[in-house]
């Protein structure tokens, strides 16, 4: 009988997301091959002149740097996500964990119908969890200046549309909200705090 009151008062286990090796791997590919695509940019240009060749030198050099960018994530195995009893921590959002008190809803992507401005602005590629928060949490660099300024400017614009996109993720989003389900049911049966959903 003890034993069964431990356990129901047990919260559910915490969740550690991190990046997928393989399609980040898949990823940095992709992105060397724009970047070869790129040299034959001043052959197909109509003038063939120095201009064309600096032009597509300036897109190569941006596509190898994102490319070599995206491959420190193969072995990053850093977590992105956690889903614990305090709440969600999402990485790139730079704000901590946020509390499930300060969870207003959380969205599926299947369940959201974007307007024409959002969707261009903001490409989400599909399934993604979309959160809102009662209030915005504060971003938080761990960077010294002047790549701190990165990182708040990235996170700043992260949290306007905060968001768990699956793509590179070596977790589902259902599984992800599966999990943000059972502890949000754990959390309101020991605050006794209704949440918005």
């Amino acid at each position: 009988m003890t034993a069964d009151l431990e356990t129901a008062e047990a919260p559910p286990p915490a969740l550690h997301v991190r990046y997928n090796p393989k399609i980040q791997l898949f990823r940095f590919a992709a992105i060397l091959a724009v970047a070869a695509l790129c040299l034959f940019i001043p052959y197909a240009a109509e003038d063939q002149g120095p201009d064309a060749w600096r032009f597509a030198g300036i897109l190569i050099a941006a596509a190898v740097l994102w490319a070599f960018w995206t491959l420190r994530r193969v072995r990053d195995h850093t977590p992105q996500v956690i889903v614990d009893e305090n709440g969600v921590y999402v990485r790139e959002w730079m704000v901590g964990t946020v509390p499930w008190e300060n969870i207003e809803y959380i969205a599926h992507s299947s369940s959201i119908r974007r307007g024409l401005v959002a969707s261009v602005t903001r490409t989400r590629r599909k399934p993604y969890l979309l959160f809102r928060f009662v209030e915005t949490p504060k971003i938080k660099p761990n960077a010294p200046p002047p790549f701190g300024w990165v990182q708040y400017i990235s996170a700043e614009f992260a949290i306007q549309e905060p968001v768990i996109q699956q793509y590179g993720l070596d977790t589902p989003v259902n599984d992800i909200l599966k999990q943000i389900q059972a502890h949000i049911e754990y959390w309101r049966l020991h605050t006794h705090t209704p949440l918005n959903e």
